[in-house]
């Protein structure tokens, strides 16, 4: 790369702030795209300002010129008290007394854009993601779902671990210290991109222990792809035949509705 063509991104927030790095090359990492840098670093694109925006708001880095047109930093303590100490005129010890404690109060920063540049090096990624095809459930006509969607349901607790994807502690502890509610801000976006296919497949680690069935092996959860196949079934030797007086009502009702929906 040569000198014309080098990009330099600078940290505005975290334990780096103010460092300026070398932009090196573009990765997508799980249908995220990353920017690589020469010290072996990356960040997410979705936390980097493009070159010449001004309004920082929550980003992580921000594009710019070079080493030396860069984002200035503007710090102050807000809530800080230092120690005060007094010797009343009327003190009958003349001893000194604290009437201030010392409070720490919270380093607030903010970001100053640099002078504006007259490189152009257009957006920060070319990348564009494909978007996923639409999913289309096969199960939605099935008998045995359709039986379970007109069935009576009860409510039951369910126990369930489940495997998600979070940000480093470091990057949580950098949005809680130059952020107002930032952790909790974190909370809420883990929250709001759980992956629902992990989600899923733990719920049905879960529903298949409530049930009693064997969980040691649990086949991978893909409704989209799955496919039905001619129906299989296992018959267990019986010694005679349920009478009517000995259906259960609930199952009698579910047939009755079966019937109608095949007719």
């Amino acid at each position: 790369m040569s000198t014309e063509e080098t990009r330099f991104f600078q940290f505005l927030a975290g334990e780096r702030q103010g460092e300026v790095l070398v932009f090196d090359r573009i990765e997508e990492d799980d249908g995220d795209v990353y920017l690589c840098f020469k010290d072996d670093s990356r960040c997410n694109e979705d936390l980097i300002l493009p070159i010449n925006k001004r309004e920082y708001s929550s980003e992580l880095m921000a594009e710019v010129e070079n080493p030396k047109n860069i984002w200035t930093f503007d710090t102050k303590w807000v809530g800080r008290e230092e120690e005060k100490w007094s010797r009343p005129e009327d003190s009958p010890d003349g001893e000194v007394h604290l009437v201030q404690p010392f409070v720490q109060g919270r380093k607030q920063t903010t970001p100053i854009p640099p002078r504006k540049s007259k490189a152009k090096f257009g957006a920060i990624s070319n990348y564009v993601a494909p978007a996923p095809p639409a999913p289309v459930n096969p199960l939605l006509n099935d008998p045995v779902w359709l039986m379970m969607d007109k069935a009576k349901k009860f409510d039951t607790d369910v126990e369930m671990i489940i495997t998600i994807s979070l940000p480093t502690k470091s990057l949580y502890d950098v949005a809680k210290e130059s952020f107002d509610e930032g952790g909790s801000k974190v909370i809420e976006y883990i929250i709001e991109n759980l992956d629902n296919q992990k989600l899923k497949e733990s719920l049905k680690t879960a529903l298949m222990d409530a049930y009693g069935e064997d969980t040691s092996i649990v086949p991978e959860l893909n409704i989209p792809e799955m496919d039905l196949g001619e129906p299989v079934a296992v018959v267990e030797p019986i010694i005679r035949k349920a009478t009517e007086d000995e259906i259960p009502e609930d199952i009698k009702k579910q047939r009755v509705d079966y019937e109608k929906i095949k007719k």
